[in-house]
């Protein structure tokens, strides 16, 4: 069968092939601004830097838009700068993943809440929170009930050394002999100790302990 086009068809065909066409050149040429800002956020200050510390040769180049790079090539790249290769190659969705990943889940001990290391991979992780800073514990059991439930996920924030500034507050906490438990903290008489009080009042609170880091917690997903 013969198909026949007028000259209004075409031109509509034709702005849409050349649109189609500049959005595709548009992502090309700022594939390798997407890749400077990569490089950036990785902690390099220069490309020669990346070139010294993996050995692309091509990489220069990639970066300085004089030589275009495959979408395999900015997945290796993606990789090692920790950012989506969908962005990276294509500017789709955001730089960085976005699921914070469980680390452990949360059980009662002998004294409260602590924290089961899991195997990485164990359990997905969790939107929309900051997984650069943020980290999430599933809840095991029923000793912090009413606050927390059995197979909810806590999240808490960007990791302190000095806890001062989360006093009051509901937090992950490790103490200085390495456990790891969800508690309220509240200041110490002595300088650099705390107190750890249960979410739970069934538990007594742990008093006068040295910590190396507590976490906020920020938020719940069931």
């Amino acid at each position: 069968m013969k198909h026949t086009f007028t000259r209004q068809a075409i031109n509509v065909i034709y702005i849409h092939l050349y649109a189609l066409y500049t959005d595709l050149m548009s992502t090309e040429g700022e594939r390798h601004i997407r890749l400077q800002r990569a490089r950036k956020a990785a902690g390099f200050d220069t490309a020669v830097e990346v070139v010294r510390a993996y050995g692309w040769k091509s990489y220069q180049n990639n970066e300085s838009g004089t030589a275009p790079f495959s979408y395999k090539k900015a997945q290796e790249y993606a990789r090692r700068f920790k950012v989506r290769p969908e962005w990276l190659y294509a500017g789709t969705g955001p730089m960085r993943e976005t699921r914070v990943p469980i680390v452990g889940k949360a059980a009662a001990g002998p004294d409260g809440s602590f924290i089961d290391d899991l195997s990485p991979g164990d359990h997905p992780g969790v939107e929309p929170f900051d997984p650069e800073i943020s980290i999430a514990v599933e809840i095991d059991g029923i000793s912090m009930v009413p606050r927390f439930r059995p197979r909810e996920i806590a999240i808490f924030g960007r990791l302190h050394e000095d806890p001062a500034a989360l006093v009051n507050q509901e937090v992950l906490v490790q103490t200085h002999d390495g456990r790891q438990m969800i508690k309220i903290l509240r200041r110490n008489a002595i300088v650099g100790h705390w107190d750890l009080h249960s979410i739970n009042n069934a538990f007594d609170p742990i008093e006068g302990v040295r910590l190396d880091w507590a976490r906020p917690f920020e938020g719940l997903r069931v």
